[in-house]
This record gives structure tokens, sequence and C-alpha cells, in this order.
């Protein structure tokens, strides 16, 4: 029978067009509203990379755009008052090109006036927890905090092979001395 290679064919066409690694930078566009703030989010390939752009609107001084330069594309966005203090926050997440690591692009809103942006660490600056951190890592708001979790590896490079187990890494929104900050809260494993 002739069809048995096809079929195998068009099922390697579907799982390559589904892997990740294999997702160039794409559009992007959400619009997402929290207590009276609307945040039009949008991405659009620049090059290798994304061009995103996160416009508010409903602030009561300042409704300029900010755009980022983004190494990889966008993934999605939510918004949220991680800190329920009545000024909504707006968290965009990225994965980069080749090994899909995940990045945090956010923005809190001042007394409603003005919005400026969070500073998230990056899990690859953090020696303590990046051990066995290869990228392929997922975050989202869950409940009130930002989530990050990634299989754990042993080894590097081509030579990484999962363990099975997961970390996750959960940040709590502070003031810092110049504006906003992620600080880690909490780190599980399982």
């Amino acid at each position: 029978m002739h069809s048995a290679p096809r079929l195998h064919y068009v099922a390697a066409i579907v799982l390559i067009s589904m892997w990740p690694a294999a997702a160039k930078a794409q559009n992007y566009k959400d619009q997402l509203s929290l207590q009276g703030i609307t945040f039009d989010v949008s991405a659009t390939p620049a090059g290798a990379n994304t061009k995103l752009t996160i416009t508010p609107s409903g602030l009561k001084a300042v409704n300029d755009p900010v755009t980022h330069d983004v190494n990889g594309r966008v993934v999605r966005a939510e918004v949220a008052d991680i800190d329920a203090n009545g000024d909504p926050e707006i968290y965009v997440f990225t994965t980069s090109n080749g090994d899909q690591r995940g990045g945090v692009i956010a923005y809190s809103t001042n007394n409603k006036k003005s919005m400026s942006q969070i500073f998230v660490p990056s899990i690859a600056d953090d020696a303590k927890n990046n051990v066995g951190y290869v990228g392929g890592d997922e975050s989202a708001v869950v409940e009130n905090a930002l989530v990050t979790r990634f299989k754990l590896h042993t080894g590097s490079g081509s030579e990484a092979r999962p363990t099975g187990k997961w970390r996750q890494l959960q940040y709590k929104l502070r003031p810092g001395e110049a504006g906003w900050k992620m600080v880690l809260d909490k780190v599980v494993e399982f």
C-alpha cells in the first residue's frame, strides 16, 4: 500500500509546523482592560526580532506608547493587579529565537496617571535557581504572583537531558527605589 509513506510525510509536516523553535516572529495584537485602564498590545516582525508596542489609554496624565525590540516573538499578554493597590499592570510574555528562553516585559500604572516599567529578573542572572535551566520556560500571572516554571535538565547545550522535574519561581510585585520590581518570593520543585 502506498499511503503509509504519505501519512508519515503529512504527520512530519504537522509536527514541524507545531514545533515552537520553528516559529518565526509573527504579528500579535490584543486589547486588555482592568480598572478603567486599557492596554493595546501589538507586535510586528522587524527582521529577526519583533517590535513590541504597548499603548495605554484611560490614564489621567500620560498615555504615550512604549516600544521594545524583542529577540524572538510575543507569546501573549495578561493584565492584572498583583499587589491589589487599584493600579493595573500589563505583562507581555515573550520567547527567544533558538533556545526558547522566556521573558516578561511588564508595566505598572502609577495612581492611574502614568505607567512605568517593572523590573523582572532574568532566570539566566539567578545563579542559585538557574541550575538545570536550558530554556523552554513558561510564565503566567497566578493569583497574586508572577509565576515562571521550567523543566530541569542535567548537562548543558546538546548534552542537556531532562530530569523529569520542574522548578517554579514565584515573584511578588514590590516598590523599588526608582520604580517597581518583581522580588522572588518562593521556589518550588516538583
